[in-house]
């Protein structure tokens, strides 16, 4: 089912156009400026697939839960109703483009297990758990922190089964089932 709406015209005054310029914009500068997204780029293009700017796309998202997707064509797909900065954007653009990078070695889609992998690694390899929280270390100052690596990996999986939940409409047990049943071998893979 269509998850995004395709932009016909930008109009002058129109808010969607206000909001399609501004994702341009921060897209743009994410391409160019972000070490992350370029390096899953190089990736892309050592695994013998020409990869163009011109698949990634800024359109309205009906799900509000949405910040971006793939589609199956496959274009990037970002939801620009529903993101809110340039840090935002290039978590989002990191993220899908792991997903991009497993559509060219042939990930099914369909498959609970292939999707959930995808998830895991796009959780692990963006920006998405790189924040403050994973940061803290346990220390003599802080007892009750968890290390770096414990608070990274404890990210990536809750992130994967949030990812899991929203696309799949499972619930939140049986996301955690899935994710968990493939997680450590996962994790461990390279990019």
């Amino acid at each position: 089912k269509q998850w995004y709406q395709r932009r016909v015209a930008i109009t002058a005054g129109d808010s969607d156009g206000i909001q399609h310029n501004r994702c341009q914009d921060w897209k743009n500068r994410a391409l160019k400026n972000c070490k992350i997204v370029k390096n899953i780029i190089n990736k892309i293009e050592a695994n013998n697939h020409k990869f163009s700017p011109g698949c990634i796309y800024c359109e309205n998202c009906m799900n509000l839960e949405l910040k971006g997707g793939l589609n199956k064509i496959p274009e990037i797909i970002l939801c620009q109703n529903n993101l809110h900065s340039q840090e935002e954007l290039e978590t989002i653009l990191s993220h899908e483009l792991v997903h991009y990078l497993d559509h060219t070695k042939n990930t099914n889609w369909d498959n609970i297990n292939e999707l959930a992998r995808s998830e895991i690694r796009a959780a692990k390899y963006s920006l998405e758990c790189h924040n403050d929280k994973t940061k803290l270390v346990k220390g003599p100052n802080n007892p009750e922190k968890c290390s770096i690596s414990e608070e990274f990996k404890k990210c990536v999986r809750e992130k994967a089964v949030t990812s899991v939940r929203i696309i799949t409409d499972k619930n939140s047990q049986e996301a955690t089932s899935i994710v968990d049943k493939i997680f450590d071998k996962v994790y461990n893979e390279p990019l």
